[in-house]
């Protein structure tokens, strides 16, 4: 794996997400401690796909891409039409998250459970800090 290279597509993804100073640093930061992740960061890079070999009480990559879309569909219903056509944020939070998920499985095994993309009051955000 080559670790410039890797750095460069998260450079690209945040700058087509249009993402905030910072976040490039804070992602890399908090994805490079898990070298699990990075693998599979890498394999997403090379093929645009997830590879699933990286699960942490039965979550991956992937679920967590897709439990971010159906919350997103939820924040579409609260009007927040930014997030509409930023697949690379949702990339970048997948990959993020998962960090989280490593560190409280029990936690984002809970939410994965009782959360859904519709709206109800109290819903938290899914990604915590990216």
């Amino acid at each position: 794996m080559d670790m410039e290279e890797l750095y460069g597509y998260a450079k690209r993804l945040c700058t087509e997400a249009n993402e905030e100073d910072g976040v490039l640093e804070a992602f890399w930061d908090r994805i490079s401690a898990y070298p699990e992740i990075l693998k599979e960061f890498d394999y997403y890079r090379q093929h645009g796909d997830f590879l699933c070999e990286l699960s942490v009480s039965g979550i991956t990559p992937a679920d967590i891409l897709i439990w971010q879309i159906d919350r997103f569909k939820a924040a579409l219903d609260e009007g927040k039409f930014a997030l509409k056509y930023n697949g690379p944020h949702m990339v970048l939070g997948a990959f993020y998250t998962m960090a989280d998920v490593m560190d409280s499985p029990e936690r984002y095994a809970a939410r994965f459970r009782s959360e859904t993309g519709s709206d109800y009051e109290g819903k938290s955000s899914c990604v915590d800090r990216l």
